[in-house]
């Protein structure tokens, strides 16, 4: 089979989330036979580019690996680029130099399965027969409830909300990652053919850390994110004090991208640490001896949560963060949605480490087992020969 898959990152085994299922969904498509052709339309900068040639380059079977990593740069007059935003809201993938001309001419040599990669590159999939689109999360679902700070944000969500209903109005095939994202995906247009198939984690790269004997509270994620941001937020304000009150030797430490600029206010408060920048999760995950993630809102799978189980870290979170996650509460992770209740299941586990390291392995477990490369990628093939069948 020949599938083309255009994504807006390139893929990588320690990338952000997308780039991590990437890596996974080429890796195993070109270990079992395929034949991929890879189009990552990019504004990521040199380095990590190098890094992903890199990998890429190192997958076993390459020959059938087709790899194109193409600038996301759009040279054309201001006012033209204004006017297609307009008319296609977040169509900077579709709009890029010679984005196009690549996919028309990859289109034109044959292939099985167009496969876009993230809801936004779905512009591209208007009038392509065989088509799917593979959405890992709803952004009109996450701001809802969430008041807009300024007119320029107003508007933004505005051009959101016309971009996922014509981009979902559109598509025959849509994969999402949970049966959430298919209800309201099916709103948009019931006629299109879903498949819920969940996000896949290479355990080989996640070697269980020895459980921390430190009290330590742990989050990670990119801050930018609002979810996460929101999360980090609800931990530190109504959660930590609670924790702290009753464990006064614990500490908290906040990590990811850009923590100390959006949670810069918190900076200073007492057992509190925000770490930007790590050289590799795996060092907040040995250091960190519960990782908490309570979102309020937040749509899709929340890979932090599942990295966590693969490291062997105990998670305590809410029904948004365990999302398309086959979770059973107080085995695989403790699940609430009540501040007070989430302090204490976090207190018990600092207090309780055979209790915390019982759950870890679980979780582990659920991890290699259910969401594993060749399990989900199996189901991947299956909706590939469905759509390819037409």
């Amino acid at each position: 089979m020949t599938v083309f898959i255009v994504t807006p990152t390139c893929p990588h085994p320690f990338g952000d989330t997308a780039a991590k299922w990437f890596d996974v969904l080429v890796r195993e498509l070109v270990r079992r036979g395929h034949h991929v052709t890879l189009l990552c339309v990019t504004e990521e900068p040199a380095p990590r580019i190098a890094e992903a040639r890199r990998a890429l380059t190192g997958i076993a079977g390459s020959g059938r690996l087709d790899a194109t990593i193409h600038p996301l740069a759009m040279t054309r007059p201001a006012w033209r680029r204004k006017l297609a935003s307009l008319r296609e809201p977040f169509s900077e993938t579709r709009q890029a130099d010679g984005v196009r001309q690549l996919v028309e001419g990859r289109l034109a040599r044959g292939y099985d399965v167009f496969h876009l990669e993230q809801l936004w590159t779905g512009w591209l999939a208007a009038g392509v027969p065989r088509s799917v689109i593979n959405v890992h999360h709803l952004e009109v679902i996450d701001m809802e409830g969430q008041p807009a700070a300024s007119l320029a944000e107003r508007k933004a969500r505005w051009q959101m909300r016309r971009a996922t209903a014509v981009i979902l109005e559109r598509a025959d095939h849509v994969r999402v990652f949970t049966a959430r994202l298919s209800d309201r995906a099916r709103a948009y247009n019931p006629g299109a053919r879903y498949w819920v198939i969940p996000f896949a984690l290479d355990a080989v790269h996640y070697d269980p850390v020895p459980l921390s004997g430190e009290p330590v509270v742990g989050l990670i994620g990119s801050m930018q994110w609002a979810p996460s941001r929101g999360a980090a937020e609800r931990l530190i304000t109504r959660i930590w004090p609670r924790v702290r009150s009753a464990f006064p030797s614990a500490r908290l430490l906040i990590a990811g991208w850009q923590a100390d600029r959006h949670l810069a206010r918190y900076a200073g408060l007492p057992g509190v640490e925000l770490r930007a920048n790590i050289s590799h999760p795996r060092e907040f995950f040995a250091e960190a001896g519960v990782l908490v993630y309570a979102p309020r809102r937040g749509s899709g799978m929340k890979i932090k949560v599942m990295e966590a189980m693969a490291y062997g870290v105990p998670v305590v979170t809410t029904t948004e963060g365990i999302e398309g996650l086959q979770v059973e509460s107080g085995r695989h992770a403790h699940v609430d949605d009540d501040d007070e209740t989430l302090a204490e299941m976090v207190v018990g586990l600092l207090r309780d480490r055979a209790a915390a390291s019982r759950m870890a392995r679980e979780a582990r477990t659920l991890i290699v087992e259910q969401y594993n490369p060749a399990v989900v990628v199996d189901r991947v093939i299956d909706m590939y020969h469905a759509v390819a069948a037409g």
